[in-house]
């Protein structure tokens, strides 16, 4: 018998980089508005009014388009979720060893990505024209210069004045 694989996420420690969706879809070559795997958000809320603890979390969460990068996996490879993700979080793996790891601390997912391409890609059509197609282009300079210079707006009382880093 096979064994099955899939991903193990102990979320706990997620920092909500979002390298494993970078990663997923520069790798498959992913359309706008589709993923393999999604970092979802979830919180912040308080858990007793006045307690000032609160519940926040960030869940890396594969999409039916979750194939396990089979492609890399069947050479040997790790999926690209695993390799990338900078709080090294995710584990691939047999889901029995996989389980029997995540049996042993709360706040972790087990994962058994089904893979159904057809009926989550579908095919990709573009909304908007793109400037392929006979529209001109405008040409822009670009001219650099010596000073820089930020948007963010900050208080008087910020360390940044007191140190002379701005005005």
């Amino acid at each position: 018998m096979e064994a099955t694989y899939g991903l193990l996420i102990d979320y706990e420690y997620c920092s909500g980089c979002q390298s494993c969706e970078v990663t997923c879809k520069e790798g498959h070559g992913y359309p706008v508005g589709k993923w393999g795997i999604r970092v979802l958000e979830e919180g912040p809320w308080e858990i007793e009014d006045g307690s000032g603890v609160f519940n926040y979390n960030y869940i890396p969460v594969p999409t039916d388009l979750c194939d396990l990068c089979s492609v890399r996996t069947a050479g040997g490879r790790e999926p690209l979720c695993v390799h990338h993700c900078l709080a090294n979080v995710i584990t691939y793996g047999p889901i029995e060893e996989l389980a029997h790891k995540a049996a042993g601390k709360g706040k972790q997912v087990l994962w058994v990505p089904q893979y159904k391409p057809l009926e989550a890609k579908g095919a990709f059509v573009p909304t908007k024209a793109s400037n392929s197609e006979g529209r001109e282009v405008a040409a822009v300079e670009v001219e650099a210069n010596s000073t820089w210079s930020t948007a963010a707006h900050r208080r008087s009382d910020d360390d940044h004045f007191e140190l002379g880093l701005v005005e």
